[in-house]
């Protein structure tokens, strides 16, 4: 088997890389909501292509190594001038030559998400939808060195967007079941295995939550 890393990597995204090639092998992405009715043959370019990794020349000077890395560093944050995005802060699963091949992962936009290797009918959304809101859909794109798994996630409808016929039957839909969703950034996942199976997720809002 070859050795494989798994790696959160651009917007709300995480790759696996063959680590002998340096090629991804398999990339887990989620589109923006303003794309989540965008025909695939028309998505941008950036949404249908593997990411690569570059290659980065380190001084063998350590003084010089930490310099390098502390003015990248307050480059990108001086020159960012938009809101961070959302980003993968953590992910457990399994990875293998045999068997069912997934990947959790948790982001900082409170998403938690179930991936599947071979089939995007298998994937799903633990948590993080709002009440009412649509389902994602996933499917795949066969890319030349790996496979890409779009997530499309539906926008949350807004009051105002919402018929005037259907308001009634909300506002009369008596008691609502509490979400159970993180309401802040997924900072840690791990898989459990006794005394039951299971993933623990935590949050930066100090919640920890038990998924069975």
């Amino acid at each position: 088997p070859k050795p494989y890393v798994v790696m959160g990597c651009g917007l709300n995204e995480s790759a696996v890389f063959d680590i002998s090639s340096g090629k991804c092998r398999h990339c887990f992405r989620v589109l923006d909501p303003s794309l989540s009715y965008v025909d695939k043959s028309s998505l941008p370019t950036q949404c249908t292509s593997l990411p690569k990794l570059n290659e980065i020349h380190l001084s063998s000077d350590l003084e010089k190594r930490v310099k390098g890395v502390h003015k990248t560093m307050e480059s990108v944050i001086d020159t960012r001038v938009a809101p961070p995005q959302p980003c993968i802060q953590s992910f457990g699963g399994r990875v293998g030559s045999s068997g069912t091949n997934y990947l959790v992962t948790g982001g900082t936009d409170g998403y938690l998400r179930y991936w599947d290797f071979s089939d995007p009918s298998k994937c799903f959304t633990i948590s993080g939808l709002r009440y009412s809101q649509p389902r994602p859909a996933y499917e795949s794109l066969e890319a030349a060195s790996g496979k890409i798994i779009l997530c499309r996630q539906l926008p949350v409808t807004k009051p105002d967007e919402i018929a005037s016929a259907t308001l009634p039957k909300l506002n009369k839909r008596g008691v609502v079941r509490p979400e159970n969703r993180h309401r802040d950034a997924i900072m840690d996942v791990k898989k459990l295995e006794y005394p039951m199976k299971g993933f623990i997720s935590c949050s930066r809002d100090g919640l920890i939550k038990f998924w069975r």
